[in-house]
């Protein structure tokens, strides 16, 4: 008898040698169950990225089917509508600009320098939204943003460094309304800063979901998420059809390089035992 090794992939510790006995039957299934394994582990992650493309795809294709319609012509289910934002009731400043607006989202990342990679990665991500109406020539109907995803374009943006630090007003905002600062233990921290807002009288297109709530029409979530955008209908289109793409591609890849690792794994085994 003489030992035979085996390539085994741990999480923890990554490819591993173990040893079987001689070349046996058992040896032998218990070789295919580890490649049965691999196989079933890849198939699961691949399946989850499987679920995420269709779910894009059938938002894209529902965006597809659907065209903007009156708001005055609205009726329960999905809807693509186009108009004007108001407020029924004072908007509240953004955090930087100190622009009074119905929805804002302030960010700000940092530049985190690991052992072997470095990314921006969020050190404050401020949102705010209340609700507001869109209107058009034939009526208005009120958005409901809690429930839903804004795709605003960036409205302010800048950098600070090492060498270069933020304005004081940014600085004092940091350190008053979020209790964080622009400098590190040693060197000043590199960030970058972006603000979003949608201001009163900016047009949006706003897809999702039309129901009644007491007594009159509101746009929220449902079959049709809701999206608020100022990028228009093919903008957020193409994002959601590329999603589905990149998705579907990425569930092939998984699930090929899982038969693939099988198979060395395999290849391996019958190399040991020629």
């Amino acid at each position: 008898m003489y030992l035979m090794h085996l390539l085994e992939f741990s999480p923890a510790y990554g490819p591993n040698m173990v040893f079987f006995g001689g070349t046996t039957g058992e040896n032998l299934i218990s070789a295919l169950k580890i490649c049965v394994y691999i196989m079933v582990a890849f198939l699961g992650i691949s399946l989850w990225y499987l679920f995420k493309s269709k779910k894009a795809d059938k938002i894209y294709k529902l965006m597809s089917a659907t065209d903007p319609i009156p708001i005055g012509s609205m009726t329960p289910g999905p809807v693509e509508i186009q108009g004007r934002v108001f407020s029924a009731i004072p908007p509240a400043p953004s955090p930087w600009s100190q622009k009074y607006c119905v929805f804002y989202h302030f960010n700000v990342e940092e530049w985190v320098v690991g052992r072997y990679t470095s990314s921006w990665g969020e050190y404050i991500s401020d949102t705010s939204g209340d609700p507001f109406f869109v209107q058009d020539e034939t009526g208005a109907v009120e958005i409901i943003p809690g429930e839903g995803e804004f795709r605003m374009e960036m409205d302010h943006f800048t950098t600070s460094g090492y060498f270069n630090d933020a304005p004081e007003n940014l600085r004092a905002l940091l350190n008053e309304r979020y209790g964080k600062d622009t400098k590190g233990f040693i060197f000043k921290k590199k960030l970058r800063y972006t603000e979003r807002i949608l201001e009163n009288d900016d047009e949006v297109y706003v897809f999702g979901e039309v129901r009644q709530e007491g007594g009159k029409y509101v746009v929220g979530a449902g079959k049709m998420p809701l999206i608020i955008t100022e990028k228009g209908k093919a903008g957020v289109r193409e994002e959601y059809e590329e999603m589905a793409s990149g998705d579907r591609g990425t569930f092939y890849c998984i699930l090929i390089l899982g038969g693939v690792l099988a198979l060395i794994f395999l290849g391996f085994y019958m190399y040991y035992n020629a």
